[in-house]
């Protein structure tokens, strides 16, 4: 008796992998991993002093229920400062602009 498998049709793909997208598809939208979208609140707008605290990209103060990217290593930019400066930066998506900036 064989302990092995037996080898796949080479002419179906494996059944975990997702088939050709339709001609019609739109792409997918670029979310990095480790990034979180949520609206501010209160606490987001306040640095631990008590000051404002603001976008490190645009220089803007946050405000209550704009939206915002919380990166993995915990900076938050406004959503589209960040998504901005990807684009702006080729090969830079996907990492936090303040730790890339200062390597």
């Amino acid at each position: 008796m064989s302990n092995s498998l037996p080898a796949p049709s080479p002419a179906s793909p494996p059944s975990h992998l997702p088939g050709p997208a339709p001609p019609n598809a739109t792409p997918p939208r670029f979310r990095p991993r480790g990034m979180a979208i949520y609206h501010a609140t209160e606490k987001d707008c306040v640095d631990p002093e008590g000051g404002a605290q603001e976008c490190t990209i645009c220089l803007e103060d946050f405000e209550e229920g704009e939206v915002l990217a919380r990166m993995e290593c915990l900076c938050k930019f406004h959503r589209r400062c960040v998504r901005g400066w990807w684009t702006s930066q080729p090969g830079c998506e996907g990492e936090c602009p303040t730790h890339k900036l200062s390597e």
